[in-house]
């Protein structure tokens, strides 16, 4: 059994407190040990930082970080025999091929070890939350226990994704996790009970309100779902020139005209213009699907006013922040035409789509991250807080 010193941010539970430390971990009989590749931030590692979390506090001093890639360089001797599922696949035996784990492997990470209902991921009282309670990839290296291996939490990453798309199969499975609870009803039966079906409207219109990292997951997806128009609502000429860098001209960019010190009133009505415009870029249109990847409440009130009005609209919010959510005006969001759905996590089904559409070339996220590297040379208060170029910062803990 060998003895790892790894460089770590350690946060210690209150608001700002992350400290670089080194830290000693061994490989138990049931544990793997991982080396950190890269591991991309979260926008809930953002407002840990900025203001605490309750669910992680009261387990810090915690290493932060779920959205990582690694790559496998020690296994315990009992690790193959740790195969009665829980969660995932509770009640199941994990297959032989499934726990027959390889030094030199690389592999992700689902980070909510969740448990299952009708094969539905159930979000309050999970069993455990990488970089919750268990030790997250803002380190060299990271211990994996039993309780990742016994619920399939380990996914392998074939060879032709990239590390940089790794480091994305999480946030994009939390993407397509709202994606497919939107529920778009095409009949009804006999009753007159009306029929839905999930995911994108395919050949519907889709507007993604943002233009960072994770508005590019959700335009990828919606392109794929078979949406026929996607739209993006930026805020600045330079983000419309970075989403046509890296999405060409797969999506419709449209700036929002800039207002400063307006009023109230002035604010609601130049968002009647910004309707304005959409409807005219959709013939009046507007879109079966709406999704606010960003935290803003004026964003989030924009994106009620969004749903097609000749049939039935859904919203998919990624907030991240809810303290600004919450002040959203969800009231306009009423009777049967619309609905707006939320997402907290993904389910390891989703996770596991991504990654073979990654290894098909169904889809690509090249250049979605930031090109800085950050290492752990910069400081935390850096990391955490930082808007890089607009695109997810990355943390290198090998580089410097």
């Amino acid at each position: 059994m060998n003895s790892y010193h790894s460089k770590a941010f350690v946060y210690h539970g209150h608001p700002e407190q992350v400290t670089l430390e080194t830290i000693d971990l061994n490989c138990g009989p049931n544990d793997l040990i991982v080396k950190v590749l890269m591991c991309a931030r979260c926008g809930t590692d953002k407002s840990i930082f900025l203001y605490g979390h309750k669910n992680v506090d009261p387990y810090a001093p915690v290493v932060l970080g779920h959205e990582l890639i690694g790559i496998i360089v020690e296994i315990g001797d009992n690790v193959r025999n740790c195969n009665d599922g829980i969660g995932y696949v509770q009640g199941k035996r994990l297959f032989p091929d499934y726990l027959n784990f390889s030094v030199g492997e690389r592999v992700t990470f689902q980070s909510r070890i969740a448990r299952y209902k009708n094969g539905l991921m159930l979000i309050p009282k999970p069993i455990a939350n990488l970089s919750f309670q268990i030790n997250g990839g803002y380190a060299q290296y990271m211990r994996v226990p039993e309780e990742m291996i016994r619920s399939e939490s380990v996914i392998r990453v074939p060879e032709q994704v990239s590390d940089e798309e790794a480091c994305l199969i999480e946030p994009a499975a939390c993407a397509l996790e709202s994606i497919y609870a939107t529920p778009h009803p095409f009949g009804v039966d006999k009753d007159g009970r009306h029929i839905y079906k999930a995911g994108i409207q395919p050949g519907g219109k889709t507007c993604i309100i943002g233009s960072g990292t994770v508005s590019m997951l959700y335009a990828s997806l919606a392109i794929l779902e078979g949406a026929s128009e996607v739209v993006m609502v930026v805020r600045s000429e330079k983000k419309e020139k970075l989403i046509h860098q890296i999405l060409g001209n797969q999506v419709k960019v449209y700036v929002v005209p800039q207002f400063k010190n307006s009023t109230i009133q002035e604010s609601l009505l130049n968002e009647e213009k910004i309707v304005h415009d959409l409807e005219a870029m959709t013939e009046r249109y507007l879109f079966d699907d709406v999704v606010c990847a960003c935290s803003d409440p004026n964003a989030q009130r924009l994106m009620l006013k969004l749903y097609t009005r000749e049939g039935y609209g859904v919203g998919a919010c990624f907030g991240g922040t809810h303290s600004m959510v919450d002040q959203a005006d969800i009231d306009q969001n009423h009777y049967r035409c619309a609905k707006t759905i939320g997402t907290s996590g993904c389910s390891t089904d989703a996770m596991k789509a991504v990654l073979k559409w990654l290894h098909e070339g169904k889809l690509s996220f090249k250049g979605f991250i930031s090109s800085r590297k950050f290492t752990f040379d910069d400081s935390p208060q850096e990391f955490f807080t930082t808007s890089a170029d607009g695109l997810k910062p990355v943390l290198y803990p090998w580089e410097s």
